[in-house]
């Protein structure tokens, strides 16, 4: 029987690496803020810094890992761009999210590490990417822990009604 088994240094430095790098064909900012004295949260934002518009909400994920930054993307085709990305062979062992910001941009997640998360402000255009090893699935749960949804490998739309309802997900 195949066991699951983490990305290593290596791959899930190359695979931040890809991610960096598909935001830096624009105007970036990397910003940087611990949540936790166990993880530390990486904002990498490819909108312009000129952009006058705020986001409607911010979406978060509680906890990011080292190595599981928050992407900030500028439109629909940088959303597609990080999703196309996320099913790449550098990706294997991750499950991304996307969510709308309610202004037009989305931001994205890509996750690695095993376990249950708390998110907020996850109110529309979500869409994920399970690309982890064997029938690993991805869950979304609402507040009182009730799984409403369960998406296998591949690339999902995630309703809105399911996104809204969305309180914690859990990753493996």
């Amino acid at each position: 029987m195949r066991t699951h088994s983490m990305p290593g240094p290596g791959r899930a430095l190359r695979a931040l690496v890809v991610l960096i790098g598909l935001v830096l064909a624009v105007p970036t900012m990397i910003v940087a803020s611990p949540t936790s004295a166990t993880a530390a949260s990486t904002t990498i934002d490819s909108r312009s810094a000129t952009s006058s518009v705020a986001a409607a909400w911010v979406p978060r994920v509680v906890p990011l890992h080292s190595g599981e930054p928050k992407i900030a993307l500028d439109s629909g085709a940088a959303r597609v761009d990080f999703l196309d990305v996320c099913e790449t062979e550098d990706f294997n062992g991750f499950a991304c999210i996307t969510v709308g910001d309610g202004d037009g941009t989305h931001t994205g997640f890509p996750m690695y590490k095993c376990g249950w998360r708390k998110v907020y402000n996850f109110i529309n255009a979500g869409a994920l990417v399970n690309n982890q090893w064997g029938n690993v699935r991805v869950r979304l749960y609402n507040a009182s822990q009730a799984e409403l949804a369960s998406y296998g490998n591949g690339r999902h739309g995630i309703p809105n009604e399911i996104l809204y309802a969305t309180e914690w997900i859990s990753v493996c």
